[in-house]
């Protein structure tokens, strides 16, 4: 079954974004019960920027990648995410994140860490506060949010990420199915214990 590809399937959204879901029957445990989205942020015309977005299309292409995690590129936008992500139990955002590390270095946040992260690091992170503040409020936040942030080397204008911080994007996608197989196995384990006490 591992060589077995997800069949790919995109629809439309109100924001003319776009996401893909994958279907299919690849691991034994389906996370869609657990609603894991995948949340990209970047402009794709600002160089590094883009890393978060290009690791998505690549992720959305990899056929270790589990059924039922929905990938949903974010862009530029904050708040009109809400529809997109209102149901997630756990959100796993890919960004690039400057926090002054070397170019191409990788960083883990989770839940409150998110929120601390300062706007200035990334330009995407003042939307992305709206975003689970939003959720919040309307009592439908994630269970888990974790953000996984790549430094970039430049943010200018550009369509190609630099050298370092494109080969580094395979490190990204594997810290994201790394996470999201964290979250299957202890999905698994949850199933497992309810199993044995029934």
């Amino acid at each position: 079954m591992a060589g077995i590809r997800p069949k790919l399937r995109m629809r439309p959204l109100p924001t003319q974004r776009r996401y893909i879901e994958s279907e299919g029957t690849l691991n034994p445990i389906n996370l869609a019960s657990q609603n894991v989205v995948v949340l990209a942020l970047g402009n794709l015309m600002r160089t590094d920027d883009a890393a978060g977005m290009l690791a998505l299309t690549r992720l959305a292409g990899d056929e270790r990648l589990p059924a039922g995690v929905r990938l949903v590129e974010g862009g530029t936008l904050g708040l009109e995410l809400l529809y997109q992500v209102e149901h997630a139990s756990l959100l796993l955002v890919l960004d690039a994140v400057d926090a002054k590390e070397p170019p191409g270095t990788l960083m883990l946040f989770r839940g409150e860490a998110v929120e601390a992260l300062p706007c200035g690091q990334s330009i995407h992170l003042l939307g992305m506060a709206d975003l689970l503040s939003a959720l919040r409020l309307t009592e439908r936040a994630p269970s888990e949010v974790v953000l996984i942030g790549i430094q970039p080397e430049s943010t200018g204008w550009g369509t190609q990420l630099t050298p370092t911080v494109e080969a580094s994007l395979p490190r990204l996608i594997e810290a994201a199915l790394d996470q999201i197989a964290a979250w299957q196995s202890r999905t698994a384990d949850a199933l497992a214990s309810a199993e044995a006490c029934s």
